[in-house]
């Protein structure tokens, strides 16, 4: 039987390789992530854009980086008439739509103010707002409705974002649901 010094030794032995093993397989944290206080200030962010009381240029400047994409079907299409791109197709496409008495952005009385819920998760934040809308089918009664707002954050500025905006006929001229 082996003496208690060299079970000791071999016990000691296995436990440090173990523990080299964990460690060196162990994967490595992911320090690209942003820690939670960049994702509140990504939060804050988009809070603060939306709740912005100022000229639009000053805030497209404030908010958006340069080369700033726009999802929304209603401003790619103000894009395509003023051929601004980049956030300067932000300022000109609100310019121009309102030249043409259309209104870009239409979420049926949805106030993008005080969200119910703000995510962040890398370098993506959204917000949801929830709102009042009438029943087309019985207008005196209403019922709950929700829009988003999600935006890409670089280096502090939004440089995409996305919502729930669609097209409806008539929606340049000013006409059907405006």
């Amino acid at each position: 039987m082996p003496s208690t010094e060299r079970v000791s030794w071999a016990v000691a032995i296995v436990a440090t390789i173990v523990a080299a093993v964990a460690v060196a397989t162990r994967p490595e944290p992911e320090t690209d992530r942003p820690s939670q206080a960049e994702l509140d200030a990504n939060k804050r962010i988009l809070l603060d854009f939306f709740s912005f009381d100022g000229p639009r240029d000053v805030r497209a400047e404030r908010f958006m980086t340069e080369d700033y994409i726009q999802h929304n079907p209603r401003m790619l299409r103000m894009d395509e008439i003023t051929g601004a791109s980049g956030r300067q197709a932000w300022v000109e496409g609100f310019a121009e739509a309102e030249r043409r008495g259309v209104r870009i952005v239409d979420l049926g009385g949805i106030p993008l103010r005080d969200p119910v819920l703000v995510m962040a998760e890398d370098d993506l934040v959204t917000a949801i707002y929830r709102g009042e809308m009438t029943d087309p089918d019985d207008p005196r009664r209403t019922y709950e409705a929700f829009a988003f707002e999600t935006v890409r954050i670089r280096d502090g500025k939004m440089a995409e974002h996305w919502d729930q905006v669609t097209l409806a006929p008539g929606w340049m001229t000013g006409a059907a649901g405006e």
